[in-house]
């Protein structure tokens, strides 16, 4: 005859040790700093882009007059999301919104397509910025980025131009780890989004037919091997003391 106490203290024992396997368990599908802590879900960013694009980065073949006089770069237009949305990217037939963007400045159609991507659930946020002159800088300031949703995309258009521009397609903002990234810094290069003919810095020339696939524009006249411009992330309340020098990366090309 089996004692009751007995009997509690073997299920006693049991459910501990079920309990317990159940924590470790669950601590091994958690990534962590390397300190022991779990990476916040959230992370803050300011986004600042450089506009480099001029004369003397981009010499035109035909000197400083043939230079646009009103050279600018148009509101910056992209979005938060998932690994597998994919909103542009070299190779790449241009959707309507990236050849509006490309060709006009204007973001309504880009805007529509990630607002999509929200509904689908495959976004979180939809970022508009300011346009600006070249060379200039402007900066998004406090981005907040969802853990679930660590890629961006941005781009702006080269203006004026036939259908010229630069951004990033999904661009990381966490490490292997799921760790947050404390700074990165990206040369951007120009892309023709295949979608209007046109060889110089002009806005009115007959569309590409067939359409072309987005390719790079870096080396072709009136451009340079330089870059149009730079994109540089800073996380808030990063350990600035333990920041080592920017990372560089060119943009998917």
């Amino acid at each position: 005859m089996i004692r009751r106490p007995l009997v509690r203290t073997v299920l006693f024992s049991f459910f501990l040790f079920c309990l317990l396997a159940t924590g470790v368990s669950a601590h091994k599908t958690q990534p962590d700093d390397g300190n022991g802590t779990l990476p916040p879900p959230e992370a803050r960013y300011d986004i600042v882009f450089e506009a480099l694009w001029n004369q003397e980065t981009h010499p035109h073949p035909d000197g400083d007059g043939s230079f646009p006089g009103g050279a600018h770069w148009s509101p910056l237009v992209g979005a938060l999301h998932q690994e597998e949305l994919e909103l542009w990217a070299p190779n790449v037939l241009a959707s309507a919104g990236v050849e509006q963007v490309a060709e006009t400045g204007a973001t309504s159609l880009f805007n529509q397509e990630i607002d999509a991507a929200i509904a689908a659930t495959q976004a979180k946020t939809r970022l508009n910025g300011p346009g600006l002159l070249s060379p200039a800088v402007v900066t998004m300031t406090d981005v907040l980025v969802d853990g679930s949703y660590p890629y961006l995309t941005l781009i702006s258009m080269v203006a004026p131009s036939p259908d010229w521009f630069t951004g990033v397609s999904g661009l990381a903002l966490q490490n292997a780890q799921n760790e947050w990234i404390d700074e990165i810094s990206l040369n951007l290069y120009p892309f023709d989004a295949g979608t209007e003919d046109g060889t110089g810095y002009s806005t009115s020339n007959p569309e590409t037919t067939p359409r072309e696939p987005v390719y790079s524009l870096t080396g072709v006249s009136p451009f340079s091997s330089q870059p149009v411009a730079r994109l540089t992330l800073i996380r808030r309340g990063a350990p600035r003391q333990l920041l080592l020098l920017p990372m560089i990366f060119q943009a998917r090309q």
